[in-house]
């Protein structure tokens, strides 16, 4: 029996390379710097890209709206960023941000508690070869981001007794591509015509059969794909 659903699972703490080695990664709170630099230098390369759903994101408003409107509805906003330690420990570099509602009605299950998905998003390659003072080799750059950054979700959920309930809303602009990239991590499809938890409308689109979840299996299946990386 896995007990990462009753005892919790720790975040990954290492990255793939296109060398084939592994790389350290650190998951933390996310803080204000990180958002700044967020904006200044990985956001207008997202933007660039009009294939991404996170394109014209403004983390400079999403983290400090979600952190009041959660609050407020009590639904223990919290924020994360992945990132590497630059050669000189002092330096911190975001390679994705994700933004959650710990405390949410589970889409297929309405009296369970879920973690939901606000925000997710990664860096481009193109960001971290980039950086002036820190240019990362392209041999070295952290692969499967949107995997990692996903289980953070998961393992947030999982720690605190969440079982791994995890949902979101796959932002129209990411397309069919987007929506079929999270059915292949294990998630399923809320049908358009299922109604929605009772939240504020206005904080959230209606069912459109773009809201995605894991079931508890699902969710402790995608954790365990991840193991060897903890």
């Amino acid at each position: 029996m896995d007990l990462r659903r009753w005892r919790g699972v720790p975040f990954v703490a290492r990255a793939p390379t296109e060398s084939g080695e592994q790389i350290g990664i650190r998951v933390t709170h996310m803080k204000l710097p990180h958002v700044l630099w967020w904006h200044s230098h990985v956001q207008p390369l997202i933007d660039r890209d009009p294939g991404r759903g996170d394109r014209n994101w403004n983390w400079l408003l999403y983290v400090p709206f979600a952190t009041l409107a959660g609050g407020v509805l009590v639904r223990q906003p919290v924020g994360y960023t992945v990132g590497i330690c630059a050669e000189n420990k002092d330096r911190f570099i975001p390679c994705a941000l994700v933004q959650l509602l710990g405390r949410f009605p589970a889409l297929n299950a309405h009296k369970r508690k879920s973690v939901f998905v606000w925000f997710l998003s990664t860096a481009p390659d193109e960001a971290l070869l980039s950086i002036k003072d820190h240019p990362i080799a392209e041999n070295r750059l952290p692969k499967r981001l949107g995997t990692i950054a996903l289980d953070v979700a998961v393992t947030h959920s999982l720690n605190k007794h969440r079982r791994g309930r995890t949902a979101l809303y796959a932002e129209e602009s990411g397309g069919n591509v987007l929506l079929e990239w999270y059915q292949k991590k294990g998630m399923s499809l809320l049908p358009a015509d299922q109604r929605l938890p009772l939240v504020p409308r206005r904080l959230f689109k209606p069912s459109d059969g773009r809201y995605c979840y894991f079931t508890v299996d699902a969710a402790l299946e995608s954790s365990r794909a991840l193991d060897s990386l903890r």
